[in-house]
């Protein structure tokens, strides 16, 4: 039931904190701050994770494909 509830998480969010981690490591890193840089990668990592599993629970959770099939495929292919 938890991962359905993840599945329904949009990916903006997630990417947006990812990039937050990254510029919190990266400001900790410039001012020489230990705990800033980990803080940043933690964050980062752990919205890295939480984008898996989102990924999983909307693989999982039945939803189909959302690209469109190409109507002309490669003859060569």
């Amino acid at each position: 039931m938890a991962l359905l509830a993840v599945a329904s998480i949009p990916a903006a969010p997630v990417i947006a904190l990812m990039a937050i981690g990254v510029f919190i490591a990266i400001v900790g890193h410039a001012v020489g701050s230990r705990g800033t840089v980990v803080t940043g990668l933690t964050i980062l990592f752990l919205a890295t994770a939480g984008m898996v599993l989102g990924g999983f629970a909307a693989f999982h959770g039945g939803d189909t494909d959302p690209r469109h099939e190409n109507p002309h495929p490669c003859p060569t292919c």
